[in-house]
């Protein structure tokens, strides 16, 4: 199917695109025009999960694949038969069941949270413990480290995917980043910083910005060494406007990006006085990231804590802080709605009147997109479906091409005026 019939704006449980409109407009045209509109909002923050950063060309991923395909290559090409049987025995680690085959993330928070719980006992046993235990536990503790080190080093080389970089065959992945961003920086110069929250350990958000030379807060401050500082979320990047008096202007190509379940190039440092000791490294190499037994990707807890500690639930915090503020709409793509804490946060937010949802992605049964749409609330909004042309809108690439506006160069002209305008009136208000 194509066309309208198979293209869906839910607002609540009715897909509007049903419905006759007066402008007699395009369902495309039609989804455009209400987005213009969350992008005008006062508070506007998107999250990006894996599905962002997923791409294939000519059938082949050339981008980084989302959990589901990761978790099956791992178990099926990384992890053999005899490593399965010692999970499934000594930890009681089944990976062929769903939450374990579906997810890698939930793997390996698994095994951090039976080495915490195997790290406890160890320190707590007394003197008079049978060695026998203290055995099993220091096998187990063993496994669990093996473990762990597989799936890391497994995630760096997906992750990174130094080939398909050293071809270039990850151009088209970080063509969509840049126009992404691009696309956002004709919002509007007066209203707040869009916040960017992703899911992702890759740096196609990072290397997309620098490359447009786009100013971006993610946490960590510090010259040759950038150190995690969750105050840092409170600045912003200003300009000077009058020489002669202080006055100050936020200048308009600027993000905050927050990496809510960590980094590829993000490493526990244990050196110097710092509260927080998550550092950014700037060579992200496979060869320099496997001898790092601290890449923070999630949940790698620090030491003594849970797995959301810190940076974790200082990030998680963020995210709450933001989706509480008053008209906040928050615009989900690539995400399945598959992290359960993220889910929660999400759904407190409806307790503000003002909030909105507006999700990018398919509706199946029984999933919880589904489930959002069941809720029939006008507030939450689910788009998607297939154009003519073959583009599915709940895609990135089909998200940024046919839904994220793209300004002629009349309207650039416009915006360019009245921000002219802006800078004159504020000139003459402080004569």
């Amino acid at each position: 199917m194509s066309g309208k019939n198979n293209i869906y704006f839910y607002k609540g449980a009715d897909n509007i695109l049903d419905k006759s409109d007066k402008s007699d407009l395009p369902p495309i045209e039609r989804i455009q025009k209400s987005f213009e509109k969350v992008l005008d909002g006062k508070n506007l923050s998107f999250l990006l999960g894996s599905g962002c950063s997923s791409f294939h060309e000519n059938k082949l991923e050339v981008g980084v694949p989302t959990m589901k395909p990761l978790a099956k290559k791992f178990y099926n090409e990384i992890l053999n038969k005899n490593e399965r049987d010692k999970l499934k025995s000594d930890l009681g680690i089944d990976v062929t069941v769903s939450d374990f085959k579906d997810n890698l993330e939930y793997f390996l928070g698994s095994l951090h949270s039976i080495e915490f719980f195997k790290e406890s006992i160890q320190v707590n046993q007394s003197v008079g413990e049978l060695e026998e235990e203290a055995s099993d536990i220091e096998n187990s503790l063993g496994l669990i480290k093996h473990t762990v080190k597989m799936v890391k080093d497994f995630l760096i080389d997906e992750i990174l995917n130094e080939t398909n970089k050293k071809e270039g065959k990850d151009e088209p992945v970080n063509k969509l980043y840049e126009k992404f961003y691009r696309k956002l920086l004709y919002r509007n110069a007066n209203l707040p910083k869009p916040n960017i929250f992703t899911t992702n350990y890759d740096l196609f958000s990072e290397t997309a910005l620098d490359k447009l030379g786009i100013h971006y807060v993610n946490g960590f401050s510090g010259g040759i060494k950038k150190y995690f500082n969750p105050t840092i979320f409170n600045y912003a990047l200003a300009e000077r406007m009058d020489l002669s008096q202080n006055k100050w202007g936020v200048i308009d190509n600027f993000f905050y990006l927050y990496k809510l379940h960590g980094s590829i190039n993000w490493i526990q440092d244990e050196e110097g006085a710092k509260l927080f000791k998550v550092r950014e490294i700037q060579e992200t190499t496979a060869e320099v990231l496997k001898k790092m037994e601290t890449v923070m990707i999630h949940p790698t807890p620090l030491k003594h804590n849970a797995s959301l500690g810190s940076p974790y639930s200082d990030l998680f915090r963020e995210f709450q802080k933001k989706l509480m503020q008053n008209n906040n709409v928050l615009v989900t793509i690539g995400y399945s709605f598959s992290d359960e804490h993220i889910n929660n946060l999400i759904y407190q937010a409806f307790t503000i009147p003002s909030f909105r949802l507006v999700v990018l992605g398919s509706v199946f049964s029984g999933t919880e997109i589904e489930k959002l749409k069941s809720l029939n609330d006008p507030r939450i909004w689910i788009i998607g479906g297939e154009t003519e042309n073959g583009k599915k809108l709940h895609y990135f690439e089909g998200f940024i091409d046919e839904i994220l506006p793209d300004l002629t160069n009349e309207e650039i002209d416009d915006k360019i005026e009245n921000a002219i305008r802006t800078l004159f009136k504020r000139n003459e208000q402080g004569r």
